[in-house]
């Protein structure tokens, strides 16, 4: 009992940091900062993963910086309710966001990430088009519509996304394994 009131209250107080943090931000933030593309130029420079993942996190905390101060707070709260496991309340959420500001990228992109935790494919994959409409360097929402592709049996597919997102992002981690991984999906199909 008291542990759940200790998460109640941690939780008020991250939202009000990341109210604060997303307000005072917000005039040079989401995928339009002027930041990202030496950001994205690092990246790509990048030989491994491990001096990739500052990089990665900078473009990160960009992209969930909303541009438009009304959605700072449904969008942090968004993030909570989904990183609590509340999917339904963080659905609700992000969809708010996206009405309010449709030209926000990341919140597209979070709202793609509970469909798929829902189990809703169409609209995680619906989102997701949204989110590379609008950032079409999203390597995170590319990197979800391959794991779509994958789930449903659509390895080429898959496989060609990645192969996008290497260009983007060569030393992410894990994505050799995955694009060998597919690769070898696609060779046993043909055999």
């Amino acid at each position: 009992m008291m542990r759940d009131a200790h998460i109640r209250n941690m939780s008020k107080v991250i939202s009000l940091v990341l109210f604060f943090l997303l307000a005072t931000n917000a005039a040079c933030a989401d995928q339009n900062s002027p930041r990202l593309p030496a950001l994205f130029d690092e990246l790509q420079r990048a030989t491994d993963p491990l001096s990739a993942v500052e990089t990665e996190r900078d473009i990160w905390r960009i992209w969930s910086l909303p541009d438009r101060r009304e959605v700072s707070v449904p969008f942090a709260q968004g993030v909570l309710s989904m990183n609590e496991g509340k999917l339904k309340q963080a659905m609700a959420l992000f969809s708010n966001v996206v009405k309010t500001a449709p030209d926000f990228a990341e919140g597209w992109n979070k709202r793609a990430t509970v469909a798929y935790y829902l189990g809703d494919l169409d609209t995680s994959v619906h989102d997701i088009q949204k989110t590379l409409a609008l950032e079409p360097r999203h390597f995170g929402a590319m990197s979800g519509l391959a794991l779509i592709y994958e789930a449903t049996g659509l390895h080429e597919r898959a496989l060609d996304v990645l192969i996008q997102v290497k260009e983007i992002y060569p030393a992410m981690a894990g994505i050799d394994e995955r694009m060998r991984m597919l690769r070898d999906a696609i060779q046993a199909k043909k055999t």
